[in-house]
């Protein structure tokens, strides 16, 4: 899969066209990476499976690989200036962007990465990255240094805040002749991503009316709490707030008044969002019974401690050859506490679990009062802790039981806030 067209069975065309048959149109940008020669194979296998490609390249693209081929094999023309004549009035970018169904980037550098991340538009390829309305897909390809690069890491963080999927780069002998992580991942890997995204875009993805959640003020909590042992210890979680963050942004698009309440995350919080940050479970446990009264939806996608040290030791604790215990007390359940409060308010909570996924959720759910459980086995492949993906099951006091196949999570927080319009 390194060099040349790879033969493989063709993956059914269904995955890459509507329902009614309309073929997807897929926007392939190349950038000058030592990897875009996967690129071209990606392209090619886009086109036997049914899609329409249409590759746009940068400037260092073209210096590794000539514009013709990707032309010969996508059969459509390639973009490389923003100043080249389309076929009607409308500006070439501007018309392939209006149609895309997808844009992916194959390989992505860091240099078009920082430019999505900061919104600079100075080539075709960045100017179609800020026109888009479509999932858009970039999968990373450098040396590994680079990569870790604080800054980049910084970037990635933003881009995947704001909906950007990634398809982590894989680890092994690099082309610079470093080992690590920075390697393009394999051109299937990266085709049933783009496979999964389509079929998410066109069979799981809610149809999402325009601000039908105007008016409405959503709690949402996120991310992990800490529960301190010493002034340097704490007990917490894997919660990365990638779903309640998701929930929050989705929410205030949809037309919410939206309050997030958010511990702990490994990526930045949404911006243009009222946030409020705490540490610990009694901390959000305040906050919320105070908040609920006025609060029309609580969606509790975040991750607090059930249990806390019994006494908080002031000074560090020093290691002695003995054995430490470390006695724990139970915080407050703040779901069922809310639960039991609960008035006219939709109550949404999270049942992330190991087995017995769906008895533990219709537990939790009557329990604690709920009107909505989301169930996700976070052993399950893209359904774990800092992926940016998730398969959930949506569980209600109708008995109603409707499982997602494994999406994105901004489009699992549309699935969501669907059904809870659906609910009120």
């Amino acid at each position: 899969m390194e060099g040349g067209y790879t033969e493989r069975i063709a993956v059914p065309s269904i995955y890459l066209t509507e329902p009614q048959g309309k073929i997807k149109n897929i926007i392939l940008g190349v950038t000058g990476g030592i990897a875009i020669h996967k690129s071209i194979d990606v392209a090619s296998q886009l086109v036997k499976e049914g899609a329409s490609v249409h590759v746009v390249m940068t400037e260092n693209a073209t210096r590794l690989v000539q514009p013709l081929q990707f032309q010969v094999i996508s059969r459509n023309p390639v973009l490389l200036n923003l100043f080249d004549a389309g076929t009607d009035w409308k500006p070439p970018h501007i018309d392939l962007s209006d149609r895309a169904d997808l844009l992916a980037i194959i390989p992505a550098t860091a240099n078009i990465i920082s430019k999505m991340a900061n919104g600079i538009a100075d080539d075709a390829l960045s100017t179609v990255a800020v026109s888009v309305h479509c999932p858009v897909l970039l999968a990373p390809a450098m040396n590994g240094h680079m990569y870790h690069n604080p800054f980049v890491q910084r970037n990635i963080d933003t881009l995947k805040t704001h909906g950007i999927h990634f398809i982590e780069p894989a680890s092994g002998d690099l082309a610079c002749g470093y080992e690590g992580t920075g390697r393009l991942n394999t051109v299937e890997a990266i085709l049933q991503r783009i496979r999964d995204l389509l079929a998410s875009k066109s069979d799981t993805t809610p149809t999402v009316e325009a601000h039908d959640l105007r008016g409405t003020r959503v709690l949402v909590t996120a991310g992990a709490t800490r529960e301190y042992i010493d002034p340097v210890r704490f007990i917490t979680n894997r919660s990365s707030g990638k779903m309640g963050y998701a929930i929050a942004e989705a929410a205030a698009q949809r037309g919410a008044e939206v309050r997030l309440i958010s511990g702990t995350g490994t990526v930045p919080a949404p911006i243009g969002i009222e946030t409020q940050h705490i540490e610990t479970t009694l901390e959000m446990y305040d906050v919320l019974l105070q908040a609920f009264k006025e609060t029309d939806i609580v969606i509790m996608a975040g991750a607090p401690a059930d249990y806390r040290p019994s006494e908080f030791t002031p000074h560090k604790i020093k290691k002695t050859t003995e054995t430490l215990t470390l006695p724990l007390e139970r915080n407050p359940d703040i779901a069922q506490a809310l639960g039991e409060q609960k008035t006219d308010q939709t109550l949404v909570c999270f049942a992330a679990e190991t087995n017995d996924l769906l008895e533990n959720a219709q537990k939790k759910l009557i329990r604690k009062n709920c009107d909505l459980i989301v169930a996700n086995d976070i052993l399950a492949e893209g359904a774990g802790f800092g992926v940016d993906t998730n398969i959930v099951t949506l569980l209600d006091r109708d008995g109603t039981c409707e499982q997602l196949p494994r999406s994105s999570k901004r489009d699992v927080a549309d699935a969501i806030l669907t059904k809870i319009v659906s609910l009120r």
